[in-house]
């Protein structure tokens, strides 16, 4: 998949990504999880899916509920694919200029 094509697909979405982020998610990556480290990430989404159940129970039913719970399972494995892709491709980080770059060998 092209930068063009992705670029259309994200501007009907919400994604609020730079340019720069575009041209380089693994940055992105990176940079979430220096600031939120996997096991505060996994903790702080059952707490979101948790606090959406409490406040939600008496006017959610339960075909919502299940597809919540999966969109929980689900997101939960997508976090912890980019967890595991951003460091597997994090061989070696330099800085310059105050970016991050990836350097390949």
């Amino acid at each position: 998949m092209n930068i063009k094509r992705i670029k259309k697909q994200l501007d009907y979405q919400p994604a609020g990504l730079t340019e720069a982020q575009i041209q380089n998610p693994l940055k992105l990556m990176t940079y979430f999880f220096a600031d939120f480290p996997i096991h505060e990430t996994r903790d702080n989404l059952w707490e979101l899916y948790k606090g959406w159940i409490h406040h939600s129970s008496q006017y959610v039913d339960e075909t919502q509920t299940k597809d919540m719970l999966c969109f929980y399972n689900q997101f939960t494995e997508f976090v912890n694919a980019c967890y595991v892709y951003s460091e597997m491709k994090k061989q070696k980080i330099t800085k310059s200029n105050g970016w991050v770059r990836k350097t390949i060998p």
